[in-house]
């Protein structure tokens, strides 16, 4: 089956959709879940470009960029403008199986008239400042997804071109207990990443902790060799290791007001 506008061609397969929720997940600290049923569907969207009017310095100037509008719901996404920037996207006119298409809901009439509002509102400036042209429809092809948490069911939309997901929000972060922090913790130093990812994250932790308890950080934490010596001595990582604990204890009580 053709369509009537071409849609960017989907990158991301049934396969690979489940791997992805579970990272989008895990990264809202979520294990338990379960995905109940994703379905393709091709939304329309009006790609189209804008200039923004200003003064700098007394002199006019001119911004321009691209945006996309979904053509059903009349929001912005820039999410799709950054995804065409960044990856070699394909257009089809050939409708992927198993898929279906919304209907368009906004005009192009309607379009130009919204967007300039909708870009006002996001920057804080009137809107007539702002000049849209060059509309076209194109069909985006999103995976709705619906994940069952407990009792409760969310829907989650993940761009079917680049994997991203269009409302991350919609996942509510799930508060986590010590065993499970020990445990993400324990999972992030088995990687040399994890050990660095650490130790640039120890200088903030030990201000807070200056901050908190007033205990003054030793000055040899401060020298450039010290990240080495960490990093690369069995004296150095267990030092940096009894000090993650530390910290983690810390953030752990402050977290449920222990620490005052």
């Amino acid at each position: 089956m053709y369509l009537d506008n071409p849609s960017l061609s989907v990158s991301i397969s049934e396969g690979d959709l489940a791997g992805i929720i579970k990272a989008i997940m895990k990264s809202r600290h979520w294990r338990q879940f379960e995905i109940a049923t994703a379905n393709l569907i091709l939304v329309p969207h009006w790609l189209f470009n804008f200039d923004i009017y200003y003064e700098a310095d007394g002199k006019p100037q001119t911004y321009s960029s691209q945006m996309a509008l979904n053509a059903v719901t009349g929001e912005l996404n820039p999410i799709i403008i950054e995804v065409m920037k960044d990856i070699p996207v394909q257009m089809t006119k050939e409708q992927p199986d198993k898929s279906s298409v919304e209907k368009v809901a906004v005009t192009k009439d309607e379009a130009k008239e919204v967007s300039k509002i909708k870009i006002a509102g996001e920057l804080g400036i009137s809107k007539d400042t702002i000049t849209t042209y060059g509309f076209r429809l194109v069909y985006v092809p999103v995976y709705r997804v619906w994940i069952t948490l407990g009792r409760k069911i969310i829907r989650l939309d993940v761009d079917g071109v680049s994997g991203s997901p269009l409302n991350e929000s919609n996942v509510p972060e799930k508060e986590r207990g010590i065993i499970e922090i020990t445990k993400d913790t324990l999972e992030q130093l088995k990687t040399p990443e994890g050990w660095i990812d650490y130790s640039k994250k120890a200088g903030q932790w030990m201000a807070d902790i200056t901050k908190a308890t007033g205990i003054k950080v030793a000055g040899q934490f401060k020298k450039g060799g010290a990240v080495h010596w960490l990093l690369t001595t069995k004296p150095g990582q267990y030092t940096l290791l009894t000090l993650i604990i530390l910290i983690l204890l810390y953030l752990v009580l402050r977290k449920y007001n222990l620490m005052r």
